[in-house]
């Protein structure tokens, strides 16, 4: 069935509000009201759970995060724009590998699961992400929702 993708946006931000806070990191969402598909609930929440907690965990303390969102025929783009690390140019064709680690910076956790399972559904929803970034000015993903 139809499918809130701005509520679940906003709740999202909402589960992460403590977090930003404590870092001091500006959360945006532009995303209109009522952005709506038919899709998968649960794989939906979980995808963009895991694109804003990214962006927040490798956003340093004072940066930003925003999500912006565009609808165009039977589209939907949901872009995650961060202040963040940003990802090299040899870990960025591997970033949606299952499990992959970039360098010791990225940590413990890697992207790993996270990145390959948001894409995953993408993939089943007829969609993909893209992701453009730069070292230390941070990065966007964006993700491709067919409705």
């Amino acid at each position: 069935g139809p499918v809130d993708l701005s509520q679940i946006i906003k709740d999202a931000f909402e589960l992460f509000s403590p977090v930003a806070e404590e870092k001091r990191i500006q959360c945006l969402n532009q995303v209109p009201d009522n952005v709506t598909l038919n899709g998968d609930f649960h794989g939906l929440q979980r995808m963009i759970i895991n694109l804003l907690e990214n962006a927040i965990k490798y956003t340093p303390a004072g940066g930003m995060v925003t999500i912006l969102a565009h609808v165009k025929d039977d589209m939907i783009r949901i872009i995650f724009q961060d202040t963040g690390i940003g990802i090299s140019e040899e870990d960025l064709p591997h970033i949606f590998e299952r499990l992959y680690r970039c360098d010791k910076s990225r940590s413990q956790q890697g992207f790993g699961l996270g990145l390959s399972l948001a894409l995953a559904v993408a993939h089943a929803h007829f969609g993909d992400i893209t992701v453009t970034s730069q070292r230390g000015k941070g990065s966007t993903f964006t993700v491709i929702l067919s409705r």
